[in-house]
């Protein structure tokens, strides 16, 4: 079980989000564990306008580049975003410049789970349907928590970026190493 910590500093994050990874005969699975959520979500068809909401999310892929990777997120109403992306550097303002395919034909499954102390998500999806190239497998993963839409979104990575975006390529990490 792994810790996320504040995206933006590194430091123990203000609100306790445990990640478990584990791969069975070809089949990825990622149990997000999220607490003190308000399970914000602003608009009905989660993320119309992109990262609005409380949501966990994956960023995967192979492209030894780590320029081409897919994008999962998933909502505390179990919405799900899936797209394919590519990575295209940093503008001038510091936010990442991506190409974005949303993915119409969804090939994970998903559950969210409701608690007293927040929500726990769970993603599964074949290894093989994240493939973007012939390189090893990359990741990272995130939470973004809204306080219920009043403050400024909150953070959470399981390797922090140290900047206010999660697309930071230098910071995914081999999933071989995660794997128990």
């Amino acid at each position: 079980m792994y810790l996320l910590k504040n995206n933006r500093t590194g430091e123990e994050a203000v609100y306790k989000t445990e990640l478990e990874i584990s791969e069975k005969n070809g089949i990825l699975n990622f149990r997000f564990i999220a607490e003190n959520s308000q399970y914000y979500c602003p608009e009905k068809g989660y993320n119309g306008i992109h990262a609005r909401g409380d949501a966990c999310e994956i960023l995967i892929g192979s492209d030894p580049e780590r320029k081409v990777y897919y994008e999962i997120e998933i909502s505390p109403k179990n919405e799900v975003l899936l797209a394919k992306m590519e990575y295209c550097g940093i503008t001038e303002a510091g936010k990442a410049r991506l190409n974005i395919g949303f993915v119409k034909d969804c090939f994970l499954q998903s559950k969210v789970e409701l608690t007293e102390t927040g929500y726990i998500v769970e993603v599964s999806f074949n290894k093989k349907d994240i493939l973007t190239g012939d390189g090893e497998v990359y990741f990272n993963a995130y939470r973004l928590e809204t306080d219920g839409g009043t403050m400024e979104k909150h953070l959470f990575a399981l390797n922090p970026t140290l900047c206010n975006r999660f697309h930071t390529p230098s910071c995914y990490l081999y999933l071989k190493d995660y794997l128990k």
